[in-house]
């Protein structure tokens, strides 16, 4: 008697804990646009005094590469350690 032959299962390659750390990296890049947000403007008066806050300058910048260079590339390649 011949055995059929088994599909072979395909499983999701992410865990729970990567999808959550992805998604805390989404959302610190948002935080990261959001506060390169008021720095936007079409007022000449107002370009040099907006641009002169340390969020818009300094601190959404640092959040936008934390967010991209290490906990998107942290939450796709991390595994948990198998027992």
């Amino acid at each position: 008697m011949a055995v059929p032959p088994q599909k072979p299962r395909w499983s999701f390659p992410l865990s729970r804990l990567n999808l959550i750390l992805l998604t805390i990296g989404i959302g610190i890049i948002i935080v990261g646009y959001l506060l390169m947000l008021p720095a936007i403007t079409d007022d000449p008066v107002k370009h040099q005094q907006v641009w002169n806050s340390p969020l818009a300058v300094t601190i959404s910048p640092i959040l936008l590469v934390i967010g991209y260079a290490i906990v998107i590339p942290f939450a796709l390649l991390y595994r948990q350690k198998r027992t």
